[in-house]
């Protein structure tokens, strides 16, 4: 992709000042976003953007500036497709972490239940990297894809789909705590009565959470499209011990997904779904134009608690500049422009 010299300067944005770095960071993770958007329009995958991705690309028609990464979903059945082509055909140096990666280093490179499409570390030496990304530093660099599965219309069976779902998820994030409890074995029988499979009795808790995420995603992903009228993201849906305590989900309406606009997004575009307007409504509410100052559920920027090891590499190398200095100069000696 070709961005603009000035494109990746320091700038205010809304009141926000978006630091050089986080441009980078940006022109990164459109680099990893158009390897997906390239296997999904040679397998006809339709996909949109979610979240703060959606919100930037209606009201900024770009990244919202006190935002750091790019979310983005598939119904179901379209990113089972999607799986199934990526673990077999991205492009050298970019891979799927966490439950579909293809070993343990890629299942501890994201320990969350969603897909993560990441420029591999294995293939890209920092030179590499930082050329191929714009100057940007920091490894691993990705966007999160996530499935909406298809909602049960019967409340029962919803109570049961998220119930049982929510709590492999949890005891994958919280196996230290059962162990020091001594109650794990207790908890992984407990969750064998539900699925299909006998989770690995082992230390190792990296084997142990994606066995747990593995077969969350197997039992999450049941119900078909024709079964249902509505999609939703699972990871946002907590059962409650008691049912009478259980809401109904409803979830976005398939046919908001007939199909696929594109609308601008910093020097390329974005999918949204054809009712896009309804969507965000949905999530946000009516108000959405007007900003309102957010933070992701992670610390911001994402690459903060890097930054420390590339000072301390640079210091080793005798590089005495700062680090954004280093990176716009390599940049501009590597083709930037």
């Amino acid at each position: 992709m070709e961005f603009e010299t000035q494109w990746f300067e320091e700038e205010e944005r809304w009141g926000f000042v978006v630091p050089s770095m986080m441009k980078r960071a940006w022109a990164a993770e459109l680099e990893v976003l158009e390897v997906v958007r390239t296997l999904c329009k040679e397998h006809d995958i339709p996909w949109y953007a979610t979240g703060g991705t959606l919100l930037g690309a209606i009201r900024h028609k770009g990244f919202i500036p006190w935002d750091d990464d790019i979310d983005i979903y598939m119904l179901r059945d379209d990113y089972d497709r999607f799986i199934d082509a990526a673990s077999k055909e991205l492009p050298k140096g970019f891979v799927l972490s966490g439950i579909f990666g293809k070993n343990e280093r890629l299942w501890a490179a994201n320990d969350m239940q969603q897909a993560r499409v990441i420029a591999d570390e294995e293939y890209f030496n920092l030179p590499r990297f930082m050329t191929y990304f714009h100057g940007f530093p920091y490894m691993r660099v990705g966007i999160d894809i996530f499935p909406y599965i298809f909602v049960p219309k019967e409340k029962d069976e919803q109570y049961r789909l998220f119930k049982v779902y929510y709590a492999l998820n949890f005891t994958a994030a919280n196996l230290s705590l059962y162990r020091k409890d001594n109650i794990l074995e207790e908890r992984l029988k407990e969750l064998e009565k539900y699925v299909e499979c006998k989770f690995p009795r082992t230390e190792n808790d990296i084997v142990l959470a994606h066995a747990l995420r593995y077969e969350a995603d197997k039992w999450i992903s049941v119900v078909k499209r024709q079964d249902a009228e509505g999609a939703v993201n699972a990871l946002y849906i907590t059962a409650p011990d008691d049912y009478k305590d259980f809401n109904a989900v409803t979830g976005r309406p398939i046919e908001w997904h007939k199909s696929v606009v594109e609308l601008p997004f910093e020097n390329t575009t974005m999918c949204v779904p054809v009712e896009y307007e309804k969507t965000v409504i949905s999530s946000i509410g009516p108000d959405y134009m007007t900003p309102v100052m957010f933070s992701g559920d992670h610390e911001y920027p994402f690459y903060k608690n890097q930054e420390a090891a590339f000072r301390q590499l640079l210091d080793e190398s005798g590089v005495t500049v700062s680090i954004d200095e280093f990176c716009r100069n390599w940049h501009m000696m590597n083709g930037g422009h």
